[in-house]
């Protein structure tokens, strides 16, 4: 880069936006997120952005599907280095979720404005996460109907994110915790609800 300007070739514009984006959410959040910044910042014209992305919108969505397709990459990677353990593997996962919204600055607004968008590429990327996900809690929970595999993964999902947000609103700075002891806890937290709605169903079983 010199004198501001990102060097980028030709046809690879719309890349170079998308990683500018990530980096702008990265580093302030969503909150002031402007087409004509992310062009400011990625040193071209501000009316460049929109041979690609005709409003804010679009590319808050198009930033949105690089962000599920990386976090359920690290996800996935989680899971495998967990080895064959079920509710580690959770567990895993959990944290590695935790830990890349940390790093990346992910709210749940960012996934909110691009669902808005209904970009079809969007919704599949959400899609394949949560697929994900669910099979992973699935695989720990084997006995639990359908509407209590959804709920779980519900839980999961809020318990992973109200993380990440807690973190983006200060809250853990009160506590002076590291990124590191905040993904831990996540992963622990998300052990405890497994294990703890195991523990309840086979508390049901037992006779009064």
């Amino acid at each position: 880069m010199q004198n501001g300007k990102r060097n980028y070739h030709h046809g690879n514009l719309k890349e170079t936006l998308i990683r500018t984006s990530l980096e702008m959410i990265s580093e302030h959040g969503i909150q002031g997120f402007s087409v004509a910044k992310v062009a400011k910042k990625a040193g071209v014209a501000i009316s460049a952005p929109y041979r690609h992305f005709p409003n804010r919108e679009s590319l808050l969505a198009e930033t949105g599907i690089v962000f599920l397709t990386e976090l359920t990459s690290r996800m996935r990677s989680a899971a495998t280095e967990a080895g064959h353990d079920r509710i580690e593997r959770v567990a895993s996962v959990a944290g590695a979720y935790v830990q890349y919204a940390l790093e990346h600055n992910v709210s749940f607004q960012l996934f909110a404005a691009a669902r808005e968008s209904q970009l079809a590429a969007f919704h599949e990327r959400s899609r394949e996460m949560i697929q994900f996900l669910f099979t992973l809690t699935q695989e720990a929970v084997p006995e639990a109907t359908w509407n209590e595999l959804l709920e779980l993964m519900e839980a999961l999902l809020a318990l992973v994110q109200g993380f990440a947000d807690m973190f983006h609103e200060g809250y853990f700075s009160q506590l002076n915790l590291t990124k590191e002891q905040i993904t831990k806890r996540s992963a622990v937290a998300a052990k405890m609800l497994i294990s703890g709605w195991n523990s309840c169903k086979k508390d049901e079983g037992k006779p009064l």
